[in-house]
């Protein structure tokens, strides 16, 4: 196993009402999990700072991951583009540390596919530890964190 799982997602939307110019169901959506790797000593966890795992409710295969580090170091705002290492295990991605070791820090991960959007961020604070996981929909509210929700996070990370 690799660790404890830190958030997951899931989302399905049914239409209030059957209509035949309805938008289109959401009954497989994709889903996203943040955790920590149990060992990060062996194979293609060596290094893993987190775990990024995708899947398809319905649809078994590959999802489109993407990953983005935003910092605050010393007041000046960065941005870094996130290799994610695809593992032995489908869907489940490495993510190595890539930013820096100074100021604090907010993962951005967003699963993009046709049937469905979802992101996460991961908050890291000045001692390098994660110290906030949001995913949407866990407090009953379902939408995408924007660029606001992400430079609200560095704010509240940096006091």
């Amino acid at each position: 196993m690799y660790g404890h799982i830190i958030h997951s997602f899931t989302l399905a939307l049914l239409p209030l009402s059957v209509h035949p110019h309805a938008a289109p169901v959401l009954l497989c959506p994709p889903q996203i999990s943040i955790a920590r790797p149990a060992d990060t000593t062996a194979g293609d966890l060596r290094g893993a700072f987190l775990l990024v795992t995708t899947r398809h409710g319905c649809h078994p295969g590959p999802l489109t991951l993407s990953g983005t580090a935003v910092g605050l170091v010393d007041g000046a705002r960065r941005s870094i583009a996130l290799e994610l290492v695809a593992t032995a295990d489908p869907g489940v991605y490495a993510v190595r540390r890539q930013w820096s070791t100074e100021g604090v820090w907010v993962l951005r991960f967003v699963v993009d596919e046709s049937g469905g959007h979802v992101t996460a961020l991961v908050g890291i604070n000045r001692s390098g530890d994660v110290t906030t996981v949001r995913v949407p929909g866990r407090t009953g509210v379902i939408r995408d964190y924007s660029d606001e929700d992400v430079e609200a996070l560095l704010r509240s990370l940096a006091v």
